[in-house]
């Protein structure tokens, strides 16, 4: 029995121990879906966990007398709630080994990088056929003349297929990990397998954000794309500032944002905290009808999330012609 406790809902996650909770569930006669997992107790809430309601908004819950059945459902929850599609894609590059245990999705052959950072479905497993980043970095490879690099970050340490686990993100959003891929891993990959000087853009999606904000300090990286990014509550839960990590950036961004938000924040927006930061060496376009995950789980039957994929690719073709 629960009663419903309304958050105003700071996008901020914590890195302890979690209680365990239902992926989706019913109180009274509505459902509730998980979005993510933050210290509610403040608010006198049962456990750990944030859910979305139907009509909008996010609560945690305390004791109360309202009838609870907890959900587990196949399509599972999620941080935050992503979009799935069963993508039948054949993709026109290979999977390489970037080292014994790192493999990559590799395609192209231009002269000039660009290197992709997935959401938590991944690049490898099943979780990764629920999305299109295949077809993207083809896309991008062909129509940019570039070669694309997806890297395993998770190296085959995958979400448990089709479910959400909190103490995962945990584990992969480990910036002292990445970093050591991309310095040991990743780049000597790149330097042995391509002619002449390397000339690196970043792009991600969700989770992708996180490497794609913290790679784009470093003076090798000449521009990263954000869509639908979630960097900022991934920076609060490995303990960084968003602040400090913002004003290293030195390579020019670009923001894709959902206008419909699971989890608001301005933090992605023009006159948000990014925008305070990085001024003109940051552009960001809002897709007011999108939920988030629309680049590569959107429901392309629907005409509007097909004209808005295709926008994005216009804007990453144009703004890696720009400054890659």
């Amino acid at each position: 029995m629960l009663y419903i406790i309304s958050i105003s809902l700071l996008f901020s996650l914590v890195a302890s121990q979690p209680t365990p909770c239902c992926q989706s569930k019913m109180v009274g006669e509505v459902n509730y879906t998980l979005v993510t997992y933050m210290d509610t107790s403040e608010w006198g809430c049962k456990e750990n966990c944030v859910y979305a309601a139907e009509d909008g908004g996010n609560v945690c819950f305390k004791t109360g007398e309202l009838p609870v059945t907890c959900q587990e459902s196949s399509g599972g929850g999620g941080w935050p709630q992503e979009p799935q599609v069963e993508s039948n894609y054949t993709a026109r590059g290979e999977m390489v080994d970037l080292d014994p245990n790192m493999k990559g999705y590799l395609v192209g052959s231009g002269q000039k990088v660009v290197i992709w950072s997935t959401d938590i479905f991944g690049i490898t497993g099943e979780n990764s056929k629920r999305r299109r980043t295949k077809e993207w970095a083809d896309f991008l490879a062909e129509e940019g003349d570039y070669t694309v690099l997806v890297p395993d970050w998770f190296r085959g340490n995958n979400m448990p297929f089709m479910s959400f686990d909190p103490m995962w993100v945990t584990q992969v959003t480990n910036w002292t990990r990445i970093e050591s891929d991309w310095k040991n891993v990743v780049l000597p990959y790149l330097e042995t397998n391509m002619t002449g000087p390397l000339s690196i853009g970043l792009i991600g999606t969700c989770w992708g954000s996180y490497p794609v904000v913290l790679l784009s300090r470093f003076n090798n990286i000449k521009c990263g794309i954000s869509m639908h990014p979630s960097h900022s509550g991934l920076i609060n839960l490995a303990g960084q500032s968003e602040s400090e990590v913002l004003s290293q950036i030195v390579a020019p961004q670009l923001f894709m944002v959902e206008g419909i938000a699971v989890i608001p924040t301005d933090n992605y927006k023009a006159g948000g905290l990014a925008d305070e930061i990085l001024g003109d060496e940051i552009t960001f376009e809002e897709f007011n009808d999108m939920k988030h995950g629309w680049t590569v789980g959107g429901d392309l039957s629907d005409p509007d999330v097909v004209r808005d994929v295709e926008k994005a690719k216009k804007l990453a073709l144009e703004f890696f012609a720009k400054y890659l």
